[in-house]
């Protein structure tokens, strides 16, 4: 079975350079995922398993006002290198299609976060729990909805709902990133 892993991990980081420090691949619309992105080994518990990748979001503080101290934040989804492998026999493009879905759809929920933690007003964007408390939701609402695509493409080995799947997210993906005229 070809499933992803999700790590309950996300951290806030107010530096630049973030990402590439943890032996992660930040999210790039437009970049697709290679082989060489998996340099993890599959634990004796993953035998039945033919690819994983790990995956979370990051979140940095990417401005404070000057005048209200209102926080912006800056989501972004990454995979975990080191976490994500494949085993030779399922090293092909329909496999790294699959996992690709699992790293578009926590970049979906990456920018979800973004825009609800951009909403709040001045003194929650300062609140440090109550940020860690939305981050830690919206993590385990993702991890749900990677669990419900393993489950429904029965980890990508349902050649129909995988299709399904992959306009779903392709459709979300080009929703968000339409540009708006201000």
């Amino acid at each position: 079975m070809k499933r992803a892993f999700l790590i309950l991990f996300a951290v806030l980081l107010s530096l630049s350079g973030f990402a590439q420090d943890y032996n992660t691949l930040a999210y790039e619309p437009g970049k697709k995922l290679t082989w060489k992105d998996f340099q993890g080994k599959p634990k004796h518990s993953d035998a039945h398993k033919g690819a994983e990748i790990t995956v979370s979001i990051f979140l940095k503080i990417k401005d404070t006002s000057f005048w209200s101290g209102r926080i912006t934040y800056d989501a972004y989804a990454v995979a975990f290198k080191d976490e994500s492998w494949v085993r030779p026999a399922y090293k092909e493009a329909y496999t790294l299609g699959h996992e690709q879905l699992h790293f578009d759809i926590a970049h979906l929920y990456a920018e979800m976060l973004e825009v609800k933690l951009n909403s709040l007003d001045a003194k929650t964007t300062k609140d440090k729990a109550e940020v860690e408390r939305i981050l830690k939701e919206h993590l385990a609402d993702m991890q749900k909805f990677q669990d419900k695509y393993d489950r429904e493409t029965n980890g990508g080995n349902n050649y129909k709902q995988q299709k399904r799947w992959e306009n779903k997210i392709a459709r979300a993906l080009g929703i968000i990133s339409t540009p708006v005229e201000v």
